[in-house]
């Protein structure tokens, strides 16, 4: 291969022009360093990623998006619009999730806290710690990802803006992981409609027979609050529901082999009266608590944080009493299997899959109608 003449001055002796065209590597690498142009950019091999991704500074983004190709495609681009609010939107969608800043009051103390309102309940509990990682590198250095919520969310109080409103009444719903810094919320809603069946009836001691759809005229026995125009099917289902032994309601929580995972204490247990609209609902149907008069019964629990987890209920049913047994405290709010005592018949068992988590209260009511 034919070399390009040295540079050296005319005065150069030989043997200096000699070593000049011997270490002259220009010819032979010029092909290498035309292809070694834009390599990095067309496909680079596996090799040259870790230094890409150091030479991008790119390397915190590795343990919530380790597919290095597709953080160097990506990561470029989050880069240049680190610290706003898109490079929180683009990061969440790595990993499949979308969400919504939201900012506290500016005049508030801790003004650069900030939360997301999440667009689904997490997937899996490992995904809280990519979310909490992608979303804090995603921000100013001054803003603090504090709390991720979807489904249950409750607020603090606050009264006004004078001394007596400087403090904050409460706190926000949530449990933070061991390990992590945010705060976490979710919830998850099952609901049932549930026609009592001859036999469950029977179980609660309250059947009485069908007396046909005429007017309640004067002879009916015995006489429920019920106007005296309703017919006898209607009667007769107010008279089952009057005649009901009510007391502390539980749900019971079975898994796939109808073994009792634990009981949650009901928040609620009335007899309710249908419509547009109430104070609950199932299904977008109204209930709302009636004190007489009522043929249907409403019942919801809300389960806490971490009852229940490690197991998968498979069914719930429905008590309409029972006490915790010796041993356990009268206003417990979750008993395990066995610590339930003095308890009516399940009623309408219904099947669910709901995968208990630390971060996640899950809420059952049913609708019980006589």
């Amino acid at each position: 291969m034919a070399r390009d003449p040295h540079l050296l001055p005319d005065n150069a002796r030989p043997l200096e022009i000699a070593l000049s065209l011997a270490t002259a590597l220009g010819p032979d690498i010029d092909e290498a360093v035309v292809e070694l142009r834009g390599i990095k950019l067309r496909n680079p091999p596996p090799s040259y990623l870790p230094y890409l991704i150091y030479e991008y500074g790119l390397g915190e983004l590795t343990p919530y998006l380790p597919n290095l190709y597709e953080l160097i495609e990506d990561g470029i681009d989050w880069q240049r619009i680190r610290g706003t609010p898109a490079a929180v939107a683009q990061a969440l969608g790595w990993i499949g999730y979308e969400g919504e800043i939201e900012d506290p009051s500016i005049r508030r103390w801790r003004w650069n806290l900030f939360q997301l309102a999440l667009d689904r309940v997490r997937d899996d509990e490992i995904d809280l710690g990519r979310i909490e990682g992608v979303a804090q590198l995603s921000v100013p250095v001054r803003s603090y990802f504090w709390r991720g919520y979807h489904g249950y969310d409750v607020r603090n109080l606050e009264f006004g803006w004078k001394r007596w409103g400087d403090s904050i009444w409460g706190g926000y719903s949530g449990v933070r992981l061991p390990g992590g810094q945010a705060k976490w919320s979710y919830g998850r809603s099952y609901s049932v409609d549930h026609a009592l069946t001859d036999d469950e009836l029977e179980d609660l001691e309250v059947y009485l027979p069908p007396a046909g759809s005429e007017p309640l005229g004067w002879g009916a026995f015995p006489w429920p609050a019920a106007p005296w125009t309703d017919s006898a099917a209607r009667a007769r289902s107010v008279a089952m529901l009057e005649a009901l032994d009510i007391g502390t309601a539980w749900v019971a929580f079975k898994d796939a082999d109808g073994d009792v995972i634990g009981y949650r204490r009901a928040r609620a247990c009335h007899p309710v009266t249908q419509g547009a609209s109430g104070t609950y609902t199932i299904g977008g149907t109204g209930f709302t608590p009636a004190a007489s008069g009522a043929t249907i019964l409403y019942i919801e629990a809300l389960t806490g944080f971490g009852d229940g987890y490690g197991h998968t209920a498979a069914s719930v049913s429905f008590m309409v009493r029972g006490e915790p047994s010796s041993g356990y405290p009268p206003g417990a709010l979750w008993l395990p299997p066995g610590a339930l005592v003095s308890a009516s018949p399940p009623l309408a068992e219904t099947q669910v899959n709901i995968e208990f988590g630390r971060t996640v209260r899950e809420r059952v009511s049913v609708a019980l109608r006589f």
